[in-house]
């Protein structure tokens, strides 16, 4: 009988199918007073061509805390500054039946888009070169549309294990607490991440 694969085999089998490069690693903490038992810290990294600014990233450091303990999913350079602090999720039916829900603090006066999308931001400049037009827009709400645990974020997670991202700001699709393992979704976020990627460019090329 097969055994199972681990989530690092997995990536590693997808890379190899789909002719991109993979960068791993996986270390053991030992045992000691404050972790009694042996922890794993682990990471792989997936990119494309040497033209490619996309990379698949996927971590996990079950010593760490929050969101970066354990994420998965695209990053790219941004060129906003290095202070700018974006985070974007889709709204849930939480938000929507509650009339006490938080909401968001930064609106794009899009009214099919702000019904969707709760936002936080402390750079109010940024935020509105990202979310500048519609198409741009409908974009994020088709990365959503795949998997309702996505989060977009610009600088929330620093992803300087990747050394071409390394002191840039970065803008993040993923998700948390788990890692992306399903081949179809992720060639799906391949193709809506480098979209995204494209509207962005020509966004800041003709505008900013």
């Amino acid at each position: 009988m097969e055994e199972d694969k681990t989530a690092i085999e997995e990536l590693k089998v997808f890379a190899k199918r789909t002719r991109r490069e993979i960068d791993y690693k996986e270390e053991t903490y030992i045992a000691s007073g404050i972790n009694p038992r042996n922890l794993v810290k682990q990471h792989a990294i997936i990119s494309g061509s040497d033209d490619d600014e996309v990379y698949f990233v996927n971590y996990c450091d079950m010593a760490g805390i929050g969101d970066s303990a354990m994420y998965s999913g695209f990053f790219f350079p941004i060129a906003f500054p290095s202070s700018t602090r974006i985070q974007v999720r889709q709204k849930n039916i939480l938000d929507k039946v509650n009339p006490f829900s938080k909401k968001s603090e930064f609106t794009t006066q899009s009214k099919q888009f702000d019904s969707k999308v709760y936002i936080e931001e402390n750079d109010e400049c940024s935020a509105g070169k990202l979310f500048y037009s519609q198409s741009t827009q409908s974009a994020i709400l088709e990365i959503f549309d795949l998997d309702p645990r996505i989060k977009l974020c610009v600088n929330h997670i620093n992803v300087d294990i990747v050394s071409e991202l390394k002191n840039k700001s970065t803008l993040g699709i993923y998700i948390t607490e788990q890692w992306l393992l399903d081949e179809k979704l992720i060639e799906k976020l391949y193709q809506q991440v480098e979209k995204l990627r494209t509207k962005l460019q020509v966004a800041n090329e003709v505008n900013f």
